[in-house]
Parts: C-alpha cells; sequence; structure tokens
C-alpha cells in the first residue's frame, strides 16, 4: 500500500509538464579587430648609472614625440616597465662589475593598425631596435556590438531548427519556454611575429614603409532554447 500511494501522487507531476523542443543555436563569425598595439624598449649600461638612466629616458622621450607627430587616430602611449639594476658578471672565480643598466618599455595602441610600421620606423630614427610583436584585438564597444549581433544570428538559427523539426515530426512550435547562453567568446589578442628592426637607421629610412593588415578574429556563442509543442 506504501508504494501504490506513493505512484499516485508522483503520476499527476510527470503528466502536468509541459512538451517541449529543445534546440541550438549557434553563431560563428569573423570580426576584423579594431585595435592594434606594439611595445617598444629601449635599455643603456654604463658604468656611471645616471649616464644610463639619461640615454635610456632621452631615447624613449625622443621616440614619444615622434610618434605624438605622426597623430595616429585614438592613440595611447603607456609605460610598461622601467627598471635599472646593476650588472655583475662572472669572470674566472669572482664576480665583476660592469656597471648599471637601465631599461624602459613603452607600448604603442591605436585603431590605425596599418600605420603601426610608421612607428616601427620613428623607433629605429632613435636607435631604439628592440621591437615586441604586434597584437590586434577588439576594442570594448566593437566587442559589444559584435556580442549583441552573435545572439541575433544565434537566435534565428534555433528558430529555423526549431520550425525545421516541426515540419518534418509534424508539430507546431509555440512559445519559448527556456533560453540558456552559453558563450564563446574568442577575443584573445592577435600576435604578429616579431618584425626585425634594421641595425642602422639609415637603413630603415631607406626601405618602405609596410602597411600592416589587422587580420581576422573568430567570434561565436550559442544558446540552448527550449520551445513549447503545441
Amino acid at each position: 500500500m506504501k508504494w501504490f500511494f506513493l505512484l499516485l501522487i508522483s503520476s499527476p507531476l510527470i503528466a502536468s509538464e509541459t512538451k517541449g523542443v529543445q534546440v541550438q543555436g549557434s553563431c560563428q563569425i569573423k570580426v576584423v579587430p579594431d585595435r592594434g598595439t606594439v611595445s617598444f624598449t629601449t635599455e643603456n649600461q654604463s658604468k656611471d648609472q645616471k649616464e644610463a638612466v639619461k640615454k635610456t629616458n632621452s631615447q624613449m622621450n625622443d621616440l614619444k614625440e615622434k610618434i605624438q607627430k605622426l597623430k595616429l587616430a585614438d592613440s595611447e602611449l603607456k609605460t610598461t616597465n622601467y627598471t635599472v639594476y646593476p650588472v655583475r658578471e662572472y669572470e674566472k672565480d669572482h664576480y665583476v662589475d660592469k656597471g648599471t643598466k637601465a631599461s624602459m618599455t613603452i607600448e604603442v595602441t591605436t585603431s590605425e593598425i596599418s600605420r603601426l610600421g610608421e612607428a616601427m620606423v620613428e623607433a629605429s630614427k632613435v636607435g631604439i631596435q628592440n621591437v615586441g610583436s604586434m597584437v590586434t584585438f577588439l576594442s570594448l564597444e566593437k566587442s559589444q556590438a559584435e556580442y549583441l549581433k552573435c545572439l541575433d544570428i544565434a537566435s534565428n538559427d534555433a528558430r529555423k531548427k526549431a520550425d525545421q523539426l516541426a515540419r518534418k515530426l509534424g508539430f507546431k512550435v509555440g512559445e519559448v519556454q527556456s533560453v540558456i547562453e552559453s558563450p564563446m567568446l574568442q577575443q584573445q589578442p592577435t600576435p604578429y611575429p616579431e618584425r626585425a628592426m634594421f641595425a642602422k637607421g639609415a637603413m630603415m629610412d631607406a626601405a618602405p614603409v609596410v602597411s600592416i593588415e589587422a587580420g581576422t578574429q573568430n567570434f561565436s556563442t550559442n544558446i540552448q532554447v527550449t520551445f513549447e509543442i503545441k
């Protein structure tokens, strides 16, 4: 009797569940990044600490001035590293003081990705040869816009799949019962191989400035939608 009673009270719950069909809507698009960044590092070593610091600061200030004159659109300059430290090398059976090294790195970011090559040329003119890999990425504004666009595509895809199942299996699609989103926003910055700088500024001046292409990045999201079956 006990088991029979439990069966009776559970049966109405099963019978009252709303019938539905669950489909997955997907969106996978390629997006052109609208921001690019590249880093420049200058290092100088001298027996005199003040000399090492002075030369490093002078080179970086000269580069900043030249980059500002380029008037890159939506440009940002940020110092990401500045260190001053003693240099000691092991020779024979003891360490020898080699002086002081000063190092500074700035990061140049702009929406004019194709013109970052001009910044590299300016770096060579002031004697800065250490240029990091260029990275492209999506700005927050474009990322949000592409995200909403992708949601529209995924929603339309889910509806089309539900309608297709309805036609093939002979039922009618009703109201949306639930939506679960599974974003897979692949917004990792796209690195480019390091571009070697010429050892002499004159050689760099003679070389043509290459227009850099931004390339594309993948952008995707999935949603699970449950529709009522009429």
